[in-house]
């Protein structure tokens, strides 16, 4: 992204992480920027931008535990997953904003040697839930145990399946378990939402996609953090962390299957089919009421593949039947994000939302 603002003549000056108030401060003076442009931090969390008066973007990628109500003061708010842009209403401009992909980065090239995997998984796990944070207490009054709370949140989970459950919707959930088993819910820190939220959620998401990889195939490779070790089911598929991404973009074309789950336009979605590697979408989505995402732009079935759990079969087998007009698909891809995902429309949209304020 920042590369685009370059060359789209704006001067950019930046870093891959947030700057504590002190070093702001410093930036600020040096740089004397007319716009900031930060990622999961809003205006409100570091008042020094409120004083100067300086037009701030936020694109919240991750809620790290918070509420709609920590998520305010910026002029602009982007939000990647696009449940939260339909959902919340945080003040000033908002939108959705899903990643775009670096074309020169990303590309289908020749591989000098076959398949390596059937299936692969490039992203993050959670370590399993220790006793240490089961049993740290959450309300000295009950003395209720967080283990308690996730006891009686991932059962009302279970006991509605087929209800369409928003970000919203989950800090309701987790309020009503509270009054039920009588903790104090404004005793619970960012860190107890997150693991509700957010934890939980990719915990389940992520064994259960590979859990049906698996019943397919032994070829799974795994790639990402080191938690996936603590997993013995799935230990041994696990391969190192990729910090390189051109590496990245082998990796991609020499599966044949790459997984993808949680929002489907997502870095490794888009990074992915830039790279024409084959992208199989898992949707869990209660009772499969999907937002906007790769089906507004990519055919299902033709660029990229959409499933559920109760249907993977038909859909692998699908995917196996079709596989000879990959490369007719992999052009028309390629002719799409060029036409509208690249960095360069994102930065496109951002400078004319800019320009509208």
């Amino acid at each position: 992204m920042e590369k685009s603002f370059d060359q789209a003549g704006i001067k950019v000056s930046g870093c891959c992480r947030l700057l504590a108030e002190s070093e702001m401060y410093l930036w600020l003076n040096q740089n004397t920027p007319d716009v900031i442009f930060e990622m999961n931090r809003v205006k409100d969390d570091i008042p020094i931008l409120h004083d100067r008066g300086i037009p701030h973007i936020a694109w919240i990628v991750d809620f790290q535990g918070r509420t709609e109500n920590h998520i305010k003061g910026s002029d602009i708010t982007y939000f990647m997953d696009p449940g939260w842009d339909t959902n919340y209403d945080v003040g000033g401009l908002q939108d959705w904003l899903p990643p775009g992909t670096c074309t020169k980065m990303f590309a289908p090239g020749q591989l000098i040697h076959g398949v390596d995997a059937e299936f692969n998984f490039i992203g993050h796990i959670p370590k399993p839930w220790s006793d240490q944070e089961l049993d740290r207490n959450i309300d000295s009054e009950s003395e209720s145990t967080f283990g308690m709370l996730l006891h009686d949140y991932e059962e009302h989970l279970r006991d509605s399946t087929l209800k369409m459950k928003t970000h919203k919707d989950l800090e309701e959930i987790i309020k009503n378990v509270c009054k039920k088993i009588s903790i104090n819910e404004s005793t619970l820190g960012v860190d107890i939402y997150y693991d509700l939220m957010e934890k939980t959620k990719r915990l389940k998401n992520r064994v259960e996609l590979l859990d049906l990889a698996l019943k397919k195939s032994d070829s799974v490779a795994i790639y990402g953090s080191p938690n996936w070790k603590e997993w013995p089911a799935y230990q041994k598929y696990y391969k190192y962390f990729i910090d390189c991404p051109h590496e990245m973009n082998v990796i991609h074309q020499s599966s044949k299957i790459n997984l993808h789950d949680g929002v489907s336009f997502h870095f490794r979605a888009i990074d992915c089919m830039a790279s024409g590697g084959n992208i199989f979408w898992y949707d869990n989505s209660d009772n499969g009421e999907r937002g906007r995402g790769l089906h507004d732009f990519f055919d299902n079935k033709k660029h990229f593949y959409m499933f559920r759990a109760e249907n993977f079969d038909e859909v692998y087998e699908d995917f196996k039947r079709n596989s000879e007009s990959k490369n007719k698909a992999q052009n028309d891809i390629i002719s799409i994000i060029n036409a509208q995902h690249t960095w360069e429309h994102r930065v496109n949209k951002i400078l004319n939302d800019i320009g509208s304020l």
